[in-house]
This record gives C-alpha cells, sequence and structure tokens, in this order.
C-alpha cells in the first residue's frame, strides 16, 4: 500500500509575517495565473501553468534560489515499468513537496496520484486550486 500526503489548497492563503511559505507563494503565482489568463479549458490551463512557473521563476531570480522547479520531467520506466514518467508543475527536492496546480474543475485522477506516489515515496503532494 502507498501512503502519502494530499493536501488540497484553495485560494486565500495568507502570507506569514516575514515572508511566505513555498505553498502560499505557490498559491499566489496560480492566483495570480487564474485572474490574468482566465478561460478555460486545456489551451487556457497551459498557458496559466507557464504564467504561473514563470512568476515563480522570477521571484526566485529577485529574491533568491527557494529549491522550487518547474515543469520537471520523470521517466522511471525503465525502474517501475510503463506510465512512470511525467512532468511535475512545481517541486522542491529539498522539502520534498510537490505542487500540483489544478484550474478550472481540473482534478488530481488515482492514477496521476499513484504516479506521484510510486516515483516519490515521502514526498507529500500539495493541490493547488486557485
Amino acid at each position: 500500500m502507498v501512503k502519502a500526503e494530499v493536501t488540497v489548497t484553495k485560494a486565500g492563503a495568507t502570507a506569514a509575517k516575514g515572508g511566505m511559505t513555498d505553498l502560499q507563494l505557490v498559491t499566489r503565482a496560480a492566483q495570480k495565473a487564474e485572474t490574468a489568463i482566465g478561460g478555460t479549458g486545456r489551451f487556457a490551463g497551459t498557458a496559466k501553468h507557464t504564467y504561473a512557473n514563470n512568476l515563480l521563476s522570477r521571484y526566485q531570480s529577485i529574491y533568491g534560489d527557494r529549491g522550487l522547479r518547474f515543469n520537471q520531467y520523470f521517466n522511471n520506466n525503465a525502474l517501475y515499468g510503463p506510465g512512470n514518467r511525467g512532468f511535475l508543475d512545481v517541486i522542491n527536492r529539498q522539502t520534498m513537496t510537490i505542487y500540483d496546480y489544478k484550474f478550472g474543475n481540473a482534478v488530481m485522477s488515482n492514477s496521476q496520484f499513484l504516479k506521484y506516489s510510486n516515483n516519490f515515496q515521502g514526498y507529500s503532494i500539495q493541490i493547488i486550486r486557485p
């Protein structure tokens, strides 16, 4: 049995005194992407992912590297068999956290959850819903 921690984060996260946590920062970037891009469907979703990740990349270039990495490809097919590859929206390997944007009505499927859990054992999964 695979155990992983999954948390759904909705808009409204507040900034901690002295700066934002990674979770707050990623959530805020998703909120800004939702506002700037709008719309629905896969093309809008792709544009929102790109917008949010560009904001986070810019933030880290200005305020320092927090360890957030974007659109990270992984391929563990040789290790775990077919279906164990994909792209992560945001990952922080230092804190062992995966952040997964879910814009509009998108949901994390069981297969996506299992793929992340199997390939990144011990990582928490934060679903970011602006």
